[in-house]
């Protein structure tokens, strides 16, 4: 006889006691209702966290950028603060030089927090002197069709000429409004709009700390800010050299560390030893995040796991209790010439069914857990649901329910296997 065809009607008997002992059943399916449940939401919902800081990364300019800040000089050498020359473009050069690893550098001198006034209408923003060097190691762009990126020959002439987030657009000129070609004021002086930088929008996370959206305690950051020829900020705003930092992006960022030393060494020979400046990568703060991701899911795992380990019991404990009711059954079938491996299938079968229809219900409950998140996620943060479920993850968790129905059920299949058929059949119904 075919496998299939001796499985096939376990399956249909464990449907019937189902059927039969519908709040039992339920009882016994309740962990792994809960563990499947559980199991899929929670990865789900762990599996959007890792895209969102993923695109806070990269929105930071990835791991293959090095951030270099201008600092307070520390306590032991604050005695030295007139020799400090602070971050300038002569940094730039020598790093050049000195760090082949690095492959972009964008000096980037901060104008400040700044009012942008066109024909009545105003908006604030940060503003910044860039040159061409920032798009590569920001990992941005002009958006296709809304003008060009600060160039060379901008920062040589010193042109009073402006980039704009694309978040400062609808604040200025209203929706559907072409910029490029348009003039802006800071500080009364006129500024030409060039171009419109990509849009970043996300959630879930602040990347600046001024006129960020908030609700319910989650932040909205957004391409917000303002980019005009460093040369242009530093001798009509700032009035003098100095920039505010430096990024750097590598080509290969397994060299991070190499290169973070290399600048290091460059930076305080240039700087006499001194440190006014700081030098900070985005690898610590992704290994941070990858510390409390796989804290999270050792975390959710024992939770699902404890729920499929309960469950198991039930579905063992139940099975137990079935053939104790169906042992006169049992004696009788053996003593007709039922095989042992034909009750071991049968009951085996009949716990595998318990634990496919408990895992199906859990797959329903994920979705609605998802389903509410999602709803509260679209309530609190402006860009929406970040949890999406995922066919893969499903699949898994009915797996393991799968797995877990058919380890509890193995002990009752062999106790109903190894049943004397006359003591069975003397036994009290």
């Amino acid at each position: 006889m075919k496998l299939f065809d001796r499985i096939r009607p376990a399956v249909v008997n464990g449907l019937r006691e189902l059927q039969a002992n519908k709040f039992r059943s339920l009882l016994s399916m309740s962990g792994i209702i809960l563990g499947v449940a559980s199991l899929v939401a929670m990865v789900t919902v762990v599996q959007g966290m890792v895209g969102n800081f993923r695109q806070f990364v990269d929105a930071m300019g990835g791991i293959e950028k090095i951030t270099v800040t201008r600092e307070q000089l520390p306590k032991e050498q604050e005695h030295l603060a007139e020799l400090s020359e602070g971050i300038t473009m002569r940094d730039v050069e020598r790093l050049r030089k000195t760090v082949p690893l690095v492959d972009n550098i964008s000096p980037e001198a901060r104008v400040g927090y700044e009012r942008l006034i066109i024909d009545g209408r105003e908006t604030s923003t940060y503003v910044t002197g860039v040159t061409a060097d920032y798009l590569p190691v920001a990992k941005r762009w002009v958006d296709p069709g809304f003008g060009r990126f600060i160039s060379d020959l901008d920062g040589l002439n010193m042109n009073d000429v402006i980039v704009l987030g694309s978040a400062v657009v609808p604040e200025l000129f209203g929706a559907n409004v072409d910029p490029v070609g348009k003039v802006i004021k800071i500080r009364g002086r006129r500024f030409t709009v060039i171009g419109v930088l990509n849009n970043i929008e996300g959630s879930g996370m602040q990347i600046r700390s001024a006129n960020s959206r908030s609700s319910g305690g989650s932040w909205r950051w957004r391409n917000s800010g303002a980019l005009i020829p460093v040369s242009t900020a530093q001798a009509k705003f700032i009035g003098n050299d100095r920039l505010s930092g430096l990024g750097l992006r590598i080509a290969d960022p397994e060299q991070l560390r190499d290169a973070v030393d290399q600048t290091e060494r460059t930076m305080l020979a240039a700087h006499k030893g001194l440190r006014d400046f700081s030098i900070s990568t985005n690898e610590q703060t992704l290994e941070d995040f990858r510390k409390t991701e796989a804290a999270f899911k050792l975390s959710l795992g024992g939770v699902a796991g404890i729920s499929l380990f309960v469950g198991g019991i039930g579905i063992m404990n139940v099975m137990l209790a079935s053939i104790n009711e169906r042992i006169r059954e049992i004696g009788v079938r053996k003593a007709v010439g039922a095989r042992g491996s034909d009750l071991f299938l049968q009951f085996l079968a009949e716990a595998a069914v318990v634990s496919v229809v408990g895992g199906l219900i859990g797959l329903l409950v994920s979705v609605g857990i998802v389903s509410l998140m999602n709803f509260i996620l679209m309530q609190a943060l402006p860009t929406g649901a970040v949890a999406t479920l995922d066919w893969v993850i499903m699949g898994e968790g009915l797996a393991f329910s799968v797995i877990i129905g058919l380890v509890a059920g193995v002990y009752p299949a062999l106790r109903a296997a190894k049943l004397d058929p006359i003591t069975a059949m003397r036994a009290e119904t």
